[in-house]
């Protein structure tokens, strides 16, 4: 059964040229337990998750992502067995707090930069780090819901004031 294609939202803004970009940027086929090993520091990576945490860093913020499988398009695929994957993706800046909170769905393109012990309820393993190039936001909203809220396709950190 093939996979159903991704339709971008009919949102006003939306540039279908975003998800082109995300398909197919070129990016080394790795899972997170897979990155952890040294040899493959500096590596660029596309993996799409969820954020379970967002936690202030020395020059910016730092969101922990549960890995989900990829789609075609880099879009999460949720599926009924867990990949009980972690990793840190950082960045300098902030995102705004609407569009990047806790349950996000997302897609990270960065590169790894090494790696950490992440905690998760009462439970934890050692887990990548990712400097941020790219993040894309999959928006839940429903076909023509124009909310600010609801923005699809690629987000950047605004400077933290300070740096």
């Amino acid at each position: 059964m093939a996979a159903k294609p991704v339709r971008p939202p009919a949102q006003p803004g939306f540039d279908p040229a975003q998800m082109e970009t995300l398909r197919t940027i070129p990016v080394a086929s790795l899972s997170p337990d897979q990155a952890i090993d040294e040899r493959h520091i500096g590596k660029r990576i596309r993996w799409a998750g969820a954020v379970q945490y967002m936690a202030a860093a020395e020059k910016g913020v730092c969101l922990t992502i549960l890995y989900a499988l990829s789609g075609d398009h880099g879009e999460p695929r949720w599926t009924n067995e867990p990949t009980y994957q972690t990793f840190n993706a950082c960045t300098t800046g902030a995102y705004d707090r609407e569009l990047v909170r806790e349950s996000t769905n997302l897609t990270i393109v960065g590169k790894i930069s090494g790696k950490t012990y992440i905690g998760m309820g009462g439970g934890g393993s050692t887990g990548p780090v990712v400097e941020i190039e790219k993040l894309f936001r999959w928006s839940d909203c429903l076909e023509g819901d124009t909310s600010p809220v609801c923005k699809f396709g690629f987000l950047s950190p605004r400077v933290v004031p300070g740096d």
